[in-house]
């Protein structure tokens, strides 16, 4: 575990690396959240090891003794638990993923005698809602996982987990990748590993603050890439895949791009066949098990005509690949490897010249199931 010393340096060690970029206010709204994310970060940790300590420690208990765990969500928040999944499976705990509202119009058995964790940052999606009430008959207990500790998602769970980001204009930026953490956070004390990974933990928000001051924003990486109107496939593989959904989301929110995630074993089961001169890929290969074969494909997709760009280690990577370079192990690459991703939507919305961070048809919370 962090000594309170440790803890109390964690903000000081990422805003300074931070405040080497010194970006203007003038930044439009989203590229602030974007940017801010070791900043934000940086609380999130500070609080999971300080005030929600407690909460984060009740909360490992619960999934330790589980006989079985369901985690569930909408959107990011959906696309994160994916993240908490393989973790805890990777522990050898019986955990699965649904999506909310098939949860809750044709799988609400699954809950049955499980513990159930609810995710959705602002604790009011409207699935989520439905759902609560009606779960709790059946359920052993209920976990929440929110930044608002007054909303309903929070006040009606047996344990509520506050992320502890600070809160996004309307895109789930830095309250994606805070919750990102909690959950490895969370599943580092399930496992009894959070002593051993502390450093690793320590690395890897250092390595974020680094890639923002890189400013990944730059046209250098995008531009030549990216193509208006050409829909972008996002692979992943391991824990990955959570970056692969999440990205894809990123770029139909943000640029109003069609844009889909998948596991890289999956695209090749048939969805390879759309692959020629208006491709465009991004896949992330970080290090472990797996990296090879997601080299090995992006090198197939540039054989077949197709542009890729790499999101991963350059070092013993193809020299003819595209790479943005970002140096971690799987376990802990969703919290760093989405950023370019944000950057790259960011950048395709800019070229498409569209109200940056604008929503056409929703709003940042969805309560209603029908109507927009």
């Amino acid at each position: 575990m962090f000594s309170p010393v440790e803890v109390a340096l964690i903000p000081q060690n990422l805003v300074a690396v931070e405040e080497k970029g010194s970006r203007p206010m003038s930044d439009p709204r989203l590229l602030q959240d974007i940017k801010n994310q070791g900043q934000s970060l940086s609380h999130v940790l500070a609080y999971q090891l300080a005030e929600g300590r407690q909460a984060l420690s009740e909360a490992s208990a619960l999934l330790r003794a589980a006989r079985k765990i369901v985690v569930t969500g909408m959107g990011a928040s959906l696309y994160a638990s994916w993240y908490l999944q393989y973790q805890l499976a990777a522990l050898g705990l019986n955990c699965m993923v649904a999506d909310s509202g098939e949860l809750l119009h044709y799988q609400q058995r699954l809950c049955s005698d499980a513990v159930v964790v609810l995710v959705s940052r602002s604790g009011e999606s409207v699935e989520l809602i439905k759902l609560l009430p009606q779960i709790r008959e059946i359920s052993s207990h209920i976990i929440a996982v929110t930044n608002d500790p007054k909303s309903t998602l929070a006040t009606g769970a047996d344990i509520a987990l506050m992320i502890g980001s600070f809160d996004d204009e309307r895109m789930a930026i830095q309250s994606y990748t805070g919750t990102l953490l909690v959950f490895a956070l969370l599943a580092s004390v399930v496992g009894g590993e959070l002593g051993q990974v502390q450093d690793e933990l320590l690395q890897v928000l250092e390595t974020i603050a680094s890639l923002l001051y890189r400013d990944l924003n730059v046209a250098e990486y995008w531009d030549g890439f990216l193509e208006p109107g050409s829909p972008i496939f996002l692979l992943g593989r391991g824990p990955s895949y959570a970056s692969a959904l999440e990205g894809g989301l990123l770029f139909n929110e943000t640029a109003k791009q069609p844009a889909v995630g998948m596991t890289c074993g999956n695209f090749r089961h048939g969805a390879v066949e759309f692959v020629d001169s208006s491709f465009r890929g991004i896949v992330f290969a970080p290090q472990g098990k797996t990296r090879q074969m997601n080299l090995a494909l992006a090198e197939s997709f540039e054989r077949f005509g197709g542009k890729v760009l790499v999101i991963g280690p350059r070092e013993g990577g193809n020299g003819s690949l595209r790479f943005i370079d970002v140096p971690t192990s799987e376990r802990f690459a969703p919290l760093i490897e989405i950023i370019p991703a944000q950057f790259g939507a960011f950048r395709l919305a800019t070229l498409k010249r569209l109200p940056l961070g604008g929503l056409r048809y929703i709003s940042q919370v969805t309560r209603d199931e029908v109507a927009f």
